[in-house]
């Protein structure tokens, strides 16, 4: 190869890994990056109110959930706790916290979905409905700790609780 040819890929190679925002290059086979987050359909977000068990158990009925997210916030003394509930291609529900792995602390590091699929909206990787609660590590949405329960997924406000300092400077979209 020649020198401006080896210039040239090594700049593709760095302007990649500056476009993820992430600290480190993702392994993650769910994540597609993305071209023009500016031309791509975006999809209008649902947000549904949860159900508060006797036992302080935040539950989601899952027969409102469909293959596109539903966000579901709960106040967590004043910090807004924002979580994504989906229902999967093998018609599993999964529930994760709208914020990236990586890119937390950025106020923007939360997913929406766009063409089917999430997309970071701090660096712009993608990933299926079926990576939601699946997947630690890396970019894409944070694990919690949830049963399915019935009908209903069930995450405890504790838990939620503990993840609020993750949302202190988050800036999603609520309502």
């Amino acid at each position: 190869m020649k020198k401006g040819k080896i210039f040239t890929a090594l700049m593709l190679v760095t302007a990649g890994i500056a476009a993820t925002g992430c600290g480190a290059v993702s392994t993650n086979s769910a994540a597609i990056k993305t071209g023009d987050l500016q031309t791509e359909q975006n999809s209008i977000p649902e947000f549904i109110t949860p159900d508060l068990s006797d036992d302080g158990t935040i539950l989601v009925d899952t027969s409102i959930l469909t293959a596109h997210p539903k966000y579901v916030n709960y106040d967590a003394g004043g910090t807004t706790v924002q979580m994504i509930a989906v229902k999967a291609s093998d018609d599993s529900y999964r529930l994760s916290l709208n914020t990236c792995q990586s890119c937390n602390p950025s106020p923007r590091a939360y997913f929406k979905e766009k063409n089917g699929r999430l997309v970071c909206q701090n660096c712009g990787n993608t990933f299926t409905m079926d990576s939601v609660g699946s997947l630690s590590g890396g970019c894409n949405p944070m694990n919690i700790a949830y049963e399915t329960t019935g009908d209903h997924l069930a995450v405890k406000k504790t838990d939620l609780n503990r993840y609020a300092e993750k949302f202190l400077s988050w800036k999603g979209p609520t309502e």
